[in-house]
């Protein structure tokens, strides 16, 4: 058996935001938030990429944060629904922004979906690949864990998402942050 190696990239940016706090009215001034594309990958049997290869894999991770990015605007303008990579917590009373739980509320399955669809996989793994007399009731038992663990992580969400909800929901002014969209221009423009 050979052995391989796997070749990982990503890619960030910086996006310049700022907000007028909804609990002390301060500005916040100038803030970044750092939009993170989903990671690349490409599995190699060299510890070095070949340079076809390592363009290949550049130019994936470049797509990726290109979509994310894509993603964040049209969601933010839109839907007034903001990535979590804007932080919310004012530089001078430390208070959340109601304008936030929107970024909660749309990940709020995210990771209970993809927890239920790897123990489907390993479920369905158990079941025709175990070999032995009782793989279903294995594979029942692989279903539930994810099942479990599914929920932890929706409740986990759910909660974070309220006590966020409970801490704004006494603001007198309800503000969303000026995103300076012009920063990734060049990306938007991208095909």
């Amino acid at each position: 058996m050979g052995t391989y190696y796997r070749h990982k990239k990503t890619e960030t940016i910086d996006v310049p935001y700022s907000f007028k706090c909804e609990q002390c009215m301060k500005d916040s001034g100038p803030l970044k938030a750092t939009i993170r594309g989903m990671e690349a990958e490409i599995n190699s049997n060299y510890r070095e990429l070949e340079y076809n290869k390592q363009q290949k894999l550049n130019e994936m991770a470049h797509k990726n944060l290109v979509r994310e990015v894509k993603d964040s605007y049209k969601n933010a303008t839109e839907k007034s629904i903001f990535n979590t990579a804007f932080k919310d917590e004012c530089p001078h009373c430390h208070k959340p922004q109601s304008w936030a739980v929107s970024g909660i509320k749309d990940k709020l399955f995210e990771n209970s979906i993809v927890s239920l669809i790897v123990g489907v996989i390993v479920a369905a793994g158990c079941y025709f690949f175990s070999g032995v007399d009782n793989a279903m009731t294995i594979a029942v038992a692989a279903f539930g864990i994810s099942v479990v663990v599914a929920i932890g992580f929706f409740l986990v969400s759910f909660t974070k998402m309220n006590s966020k909800k409970k801490r704004t929901a006494n603001v007198t002014q309800r503000n969303v942050p000026v995103i300076e969209w012009s920063a990734v221009q060049n990306l938007l423009d991208e095909n």
